[in-house]
């Protein structure tokens, strides 16, 4: 059943009705949760907010097309790379939206699979053993080769690094180019863009979900998926349409601004696909618990 139409107070007690009556509850989080939450990541104002000075210098219109962008030089690469994990990790505050979903799901037995590498999870209050997270997060670096699979938390060599760039400046200076400690490579974000990726932490990570799907067996489960496009719907959007449909006492709700491609979802009963924005959603929401 699709819900585009349908008043706010009606999305909020269809929702309200299958979380109260779920047993499990299995939560599918893209780029449209943190979009919610002021990070647009495909947004012009956001980007030029957050990066001042980066379109008219660059051309780029978006933090995603920053994040893919040939730089000219190794300096101005982690310039970026610097200034984009200082803005999004570690200075930007936990959105409304999480802080909201928190509320509503923190006394739930759920588990959270997640596309975002922005951390806002763990800024709102989510419990990382909780958490499923294989395209990697900003707070990490890892070496370029890869050498090793090890990771390496980077918010003080961020920090400092960060305060050796003047507000004007798009390079960093060469010494500050952080380098493996094994083989001296540099070191890059641990995200997933590039085939150099160390992502066996992160698979391992999914041990969470196949764990916490296999102790629920049988239970009524709620698949809940906010935000999720279609960047990788493999991760979670096609994994969520087949979990769902191999569950006989499963029930699944999509909500997400755009709906045009369904898929199959709309001839299930015991599917909703809800269009709406999902800060007003949560807000409201978040007042019933």
């Amino acid at each position: 059943m699709i819900y585009s139409n349908t008043s706010l107070p009606q999305k909020i007690a269809i929702l309200k009705t299958a979380l109260d009556k779920t047993e499990a509850l299995i939560i599918g989080a893209g780029a449209g949760l943190s979009a919610s939450a002021g990070l647009d990541y495909d947004n012009l104002d956001t980007f030029n907010t957050l990066f001042p000075g980066y379109h008219d210098r660059y051309g780029m219109k978006s933090i995603n097309e920053a994040d893919f962008y040939q730089f000219p030089t190794p300096e101005e690469q982690y310039a970026w790379w610097i200034r984009n994990i200082a803005a999004i990790r570690y200075d930007y505050p936990p959105g409304k939206p999480y802080l909201d979903l928190h509320r509503i799901v923190k006394d739930k037995n759920h588990v959270i699979l997640t596309t975002n590498t922005d951390g806002q999870f763990f800024k709102s209050g989510f419990d990382t053993d909780k958490i499923c997270f294989p395209q990697g997060d900003l707070s990490f670096f890892q070496c370029s080769t890869p050498c090793n699979d090890e990771l390496y938390p980077n918010e003080q060599m961020v920090k400092e690094i960060r305060s050796h760039i003047g507000n004007t400046d798009f390079a960093i200076p060469s010494a500050d180019i952080p380098r493996c400690p094994h083989c001296g490579s540099p070191l890059i974000p641990n995200v997933r863009r590039t085939k150099k990726f160390v992502e066996n932490p992160w698979l391992e990570k999914y041990q969470i979900l196949n764990d916490f799907l296999a102790a629920n067996r049988g239970k009524k489960m709620l698949f809940l998926e906010l935000g999720v496009g279609f960047n990788t719907p493999g991760i979670i959007r096609y994994e969520f349409e087949f979990l769902f449909k191999m569950r006989k006492y499963a029930e699944m709700i999509r909500i997400n601004l755009n709906v045009v491609e369904i898929t199959l979802l709309y001839k299930e009963d015991r599917a909703a696909v809800i269009q709406g924005d999902l800060g007003p959603i949560l807000s409201k929401l978040a007042e019933e618990y």
